[in-house]
């Protein structure tokens, strides 16, 4: 997973022109909304009645711009981002909401390429190594609450691969991103499912740049 990690962030820094130098160093904040999902659960699960949703939560961070010329630019980021997904079972006349809770400290490292100048268009991808902070499961099951820790049936760390866009005009930016977790986050049980469980995120983001 580590060595996985390595190479991929050296992709990233080979998508840059040979001889490059960076021009500037500058950075900023943003924040804004996530939408959580574990896509593959459903059908892993195979149950009458069971489906999955989105998790809305919400991410926050802050990030540094190395620029260079020609529009591109790496770019590390650190973001708390609340992921997970939210699960409806309906049978038998039985229902229950269960909303699954996982907050991470992520911390992509992006190659971006900008375009435009006054209003700008960017685009931007590359590896994110995330790290767990907690992970919860709140039930609602006939009225009855409940909300258990599952953190330590979880792994630490999450390799995913981050995607995006957005607009930039003066110093304020608004992109939208999608996340996807490469790497199973459920340890492994033989009990559990055989393929494991990963994440997929939405995010909207505001920020300012300095």
């Amino acid at each position: 997973m580590f060595i996985r990690a390595l190479i991929a962030t050296a992709c990233v820094v080979t998508l840059l022109p040979s001889g490059a130098a960076a021009q500037s160093v500058g950075g900023g904040v943003k924040g804004g909304v996530t939408l959580g999902d574990l896509p593959k659960l459903a059908e892993l699960i195979d149950e009458p009645g069971f489906d999955t949703s989105l998790r809305i939560g919400y991410a926050a961070g802050g990030f540094v711009a190395i620029r260079f010329a020609g529009g591109f630019s790496i770019q590390p980021e650190v973001l708390f981002t609340q992921k997970g997904a939210r699960f409806d079972f309906g049978e038998s006349g039985m229902t229950a909401d269960v909303k699954f809770k996982a907050d991470y400290v992520d911390v992509p490292v992006l190659a971006r390429y900008t375009v435009g100048k006054g209003v700008r268009g960017y685009v931007f991808g590359g590896p994110s190594f995330d790290f767990r902070l907690n992970a919860k499961v709140d039930s609602d099951i006939l009225g009855e609450s409940e909300e258990q820790d599952i953190s330590e049936d979880l792994e630490g760390f999450e390799f995913a691969l981050v995607f995006g866009g957005g607009i930039e005009f003066g110093p304020i930016l608004l992109e939208a991103r999608w996340s996807e977790g490469l790497t199973d986050i459920a340890k492994p049980d033989p009990d559990g499912p055989p393929d494991g469980v990963k994440t997929r995120t939405y995010l909207l983001l505001f920020g300012f740049r300095f």
